[in-house]
């Protein structure tokens, strides 16, 4: 049993439980002709507990300054969130999404456009966390009457990814960023665009970031086909070689040749579509 304590939305309410620990509680109607005091037992679906109390400093401040429904909006879309990828979120999400959608809505109607520049490979990188983010987008314009557009999905999407992978959405934008430095640089030594709603694109993009990923973590995985994709796929080893070098660049860290080996496959590809070596 619950007992309200301010009512977000009709969704979204927040409450202390029976020992007086306060909580977000969500459910759908949950917070319907709800005053605070009021019992809430029924309907839940998710009960959040803030367990560091930084958070919870910080959360208290965002319910003194942000608008009540940009607050239950943001518990919505993170239990929607959970639901869908069947994992937990990192609790930081309860502060910064509802920091993040505010300050968007407030440059929205401060006649700022908000621009993302990678906004492509973020919807390709991290394709479920994107699509959870265009959901928002819809929920967030039709509940609050604003017109956040599409790239506002790349950034929130980028939000989702860190919370749930644990990591700070810096590192993420970081990554995305390279990733998509390292496609220009391909596509200017092989001499072609490669399109971004190809299935190359895809490839090469996952590859990317899976690929920096292990660097980054110290992972080598081997590489078997190593000594044969020298000796027939030079040019694109070569390629790869160069590619490694700013990844190099870019983290600090030595690229093992068995990784440069595999991106040499994903390159020759590119160049003319031709299979692994036997």
């Amino acid at each position: 049993m619950f007992t309200a304590l301010k009512v977000l939305n009709n969704n979204v309410v927040m409450a202390c439980d029976e020992k007086n620990v306060e909580c977000i509680v969500v459910g759908k109607g949950i917070g319907f002709s709800k005053k605070p005091g009021d019992v809430i037992n029924e309907r839940i679906e998710k009960v959040y507990y803030l367990q560091e109390k930084a958070n919870v400093m910080k959360f208290s401040e965002l319910l003194d300054n942000i608008r009540d429904e940009v607050i239950g909006i943001s518990e919505e879309l993170i239990a929607y969130a959970e639901s869908v990828k069947g994992r937990k979120l990192n609790e930081h999400i309860h502060i910064a999404l509802p920091d993040h959608i505010a300050f968007a809505i407030e440059r929205i109607k401060g006649g700022i456009d908000i621009k993302n520049p990678f906004n492509q490979e973020i919807s390709a990188l991290y394709k479920d966390d994107y699509k959870i983010a265009l959901r928002a987008i819809d929920l967030i314009n039709d509940r609050l009457n604003v017109r956040l557009p599409e790239d506002e999905a790349g950034f929130i999407a980028l939000h989702l990814h860190a919370a749930f992978e644990n990591s700070g959405v810096s590192v993420t934008m970081k990554n995305t960023r390279l990733v998509s430095e390292l496609v220009k640089s391909i596509e200017e030594m092989i001499g072609r665009k490669i399109e971004t709603d190809s299935i190359d694109y895809l490839r090469l993009i996952t590859h990317l970031k899976f690929a920096v990923d292990r660097i980054e973590r110290g992972m080598p995985i081997s590489n078997e086909l190593l000594l044969p994709i020298k000796r027939k796929f030079k040019k694109a080893y070569k390629i790869a070689a160069t590619i490694a070098k700013l990844i190099g660049n870019s983290l600090g860290m030595n690229v093992p040749e068995d990784e440069i080996g595999y991106l040499a496959i994903h390159i020759q590809r590119l160049m003319n579509d031709v299979q692994k070596p036997d």
